[in-house]
């Protein structure tokens, strides 16, 4: 069975690349736009690992992030922030919420499927 990878990402470009490069390698992809949506998919479909975004409606990244860490149930799902902030302060905020690393925008699908593959 292949792994589930939460994606979430407000912009649907982004998404819908990310989503088409992960199935091409081989990764069962589930879709979320914002933080509250993300929050339901996650217990819903219990990923292998997560991809989100930092700058996200209604729920920020940092706040989903650590919502996510701080339940037992999910916890143990790796994170994998990803965002167009490339700043020292922005990538710790995350790494500080639990992120277990950083991916900045732009990203090659190449950068994408290795930063995966790390954590899966």
């Amino acid at each position: 069975m292949s792994s589930k990878i939460l994606v979430i990402e407000d912009s649907k470009n982004i998404s819908l690349l990310i989503e088409k490069c992960l199935e091409r390698n081989g990764f069962q992809v589930f879709l979320a736009e914002d933080g509250l949506k993300a929050m339901e998919k996650v217990f819903e479909i219990m990923p292998d690992l997560i991809l989100l975004d930092i700058l996200i409606p209604k729920l920020n990244g940092l706040l989903v992030c650590e919502a996510l860490k701080s339940n037992s149930e999910v916890s143990k799902i790796p994170i994998i922030a990803i965002s167009a902030k490339t700043q020292y302060e922005d990538i710790q905020k995350a790494m500080k919420a639990g992120a277990e690393d950083y991916l900045t925008k732009p990203f090659t699908p190449d950068e994408l499927i290795m930063f995966v593959r790390k954590y899966i």
